[in-house]
């Protein structure tokens, strides 16, 4: 799947936070790293229950979705594309 310009600058702004920002906890940076992106939504934030939080977007442009794992306490973000798996009706 082919993604738009704008993912491919919302993946590049997460891999130059780790390079620059390394140390600082990136949960209150977040909007500046997504708010350039027009059509990126979030749908959900939870706690990985290490110490981390997974949050999940979509992409309304080229609908790609994003998985984003945020680490505080040692300021890293990693960041991938998300499969939305089928779930089977009861």
């Amino acid at each position: 799947m082919k993604i738009c310009q704008d993912c491919e600058q919302f993946e590049k702004r997460i891999k130059e936070w780790n390079y620059t920002n390394g140390a600082i906890d990136p949960l209150p940076y977040i909007d500046d790293m997504i708010n350039p992106h027009k059509h990126l939504i979030f749908e959900g934030r939870r706690s990985d229950g290490a110490g981390g939080y997974v949050l999940l977007f979509q992409c309304l442009k080229c609908d790609q979705w994003w998985k984003l794992s945020a680490w505080p306490v040692v300021g890293h973000l990693d960041v991938w594309p998300y499969l939305i798996q089928d779930q089977p009706s009861a």
